[in-house]
């Protein structure tokens, strides 16, 4: 099964993008047969319901220094390998319980750069900005991935 999970923090302002981005595409991901997986912070929640046959797309907000709304793509075998290289605020979290408790899942990290973190419950206006253009290109991005996936699978 194809899982799509996004981790965040809703009430620190861009730390939540991935959760605003799934909760946005949730109809058309799941009229795909994709599982949608609102995880927020509970990494472990999120972890225990991935199966070892699961093709995996996380969605995290990524804090690199690029241009704010710009988006990472990352192969996911890569990233639980060399968790705490990457600019993302919950790599110390689910990819950690991915390294150490199960085989090597098939998937992708997909990050968006935050402009800013604080307390607050909206995104920054920077990503306010954008937010349509980065939800059309997190969709496109899953879709060609979940093709991929299918032809694989065959």
């Amino acid at each position: 099964m194809i899982k799509a999970i996004g981790i965040g923090n809703r009430l620190m302002m861009d730390d939540g993008i991935a959760i605003e981005i799934l909760e946005n595409l949730k109809n058309n991901l799941e009229s795909m047969g994709i599982q949608v997986i609102i995880g927020e912070t509970d990494f472990q929640s999120c972890f225990h319901q991935l199966k070892e046959d699961d093709f995996v797309i996380i969605l995290d907000a990524a804090y690199s220094g690029k241009a704010a709304g710009s988006i990472h793509l990352y192969n996911l075998e890569e990233v639980i390998t060399t968790y705490g290289e990457t600019g993302f605020q919950h790599d110390m979290s689910i990819f950690d319980l991915m390294r150490l408790y199960s085989n090597p899942l098939r998937g992708c990290l997909i990050g968006i750069e935050a402009a800013e973190a604080g307390f607050g419950c909206e995104l920054s206006e920077a990503l306010k900005g954008v937010f349509n253009e980065i939800c059309l290109e997190v969709e496109r991005i899953i879709c060609e991935k979940v093709r991929w996936f299918s032809g694989y699978v065959k």
